[in-house]
């Protein structure tokens, strides 16, 4: 819900703005947008170990061959750079592939209520979609992911690293 900039008043409080959600979309206006997170968190958390294990497999396949028996957890770490690489990987992919989901959440959840009609019906997550891929095509689906991705590479590399270090000498 957008809320507009007044000079001189202050902004709404919590409780306003719940009343406000509720009046103008009733109580499924509280998930509003939840569509678009859903496809993102599972597919997105799917790509993100998906291409972290996928990435370290290919760098393991490259190392020393393990021996038949030993398991995934007797397997010594990878190096440092590798692991940051991998990890760098799996934040890219996350965010990359299903970044169009949550460009369309994000248009669904700040839409401004007040230009609808009491009887004209909100867009569908699929409806929001179609329309911005209408104005602007598949680039308007994608703005603003590439500092969405330039900003998760880092931080999923250090979070990887971190867990890999952890686990081998806690684990």
């Amino acid at each position: 819900m957008q809320v507009p900039a007044s000079a001189g008043q202050k902004p709404p409080g919590p409780l306003s703005l719940i009343v406000s959600v509720f009046r103008h979309s009733g109580v499924f206006g509280f998930w509003r947008g939840q569509m678009g997170t859903l496809i993102r968190e599972t597919g997105g958390s799917a790509a993100w170990f998906g291409s972290y294990e996928g990435v370290s497999a290919f760098f393991r396949s490259y190392s020393a061959s393990p021996t038949a028996d030993s398991s995934a957890s007797d397997l010594p770490p990878l190096p440092i750079y590798q692991q940051m690489l991998a990890g760098a990987a799996a934040g890219v992919s996350y965010n990359f592939l299903f970044y169009p989901a949550d460009t369309i959440k994000s248009r669904m959840q700040t839409e401004d209520v007040s230009r609808l009609g009491l009887e004209s019906r909100r867009p569908t997550f699929f409806g929001v979609g179609k329309g911005i891929w209408q104005q602007h095509g598949l680039k308007g689906l994608y703005r603003g992911c590439g500092i969405t991705v330039g900003r998760s590479a880092p931080s999923s590399a250090f979070i990887f690293s971190i867990y890999e270090c952890l686990r081998h000498y806690f684990g």
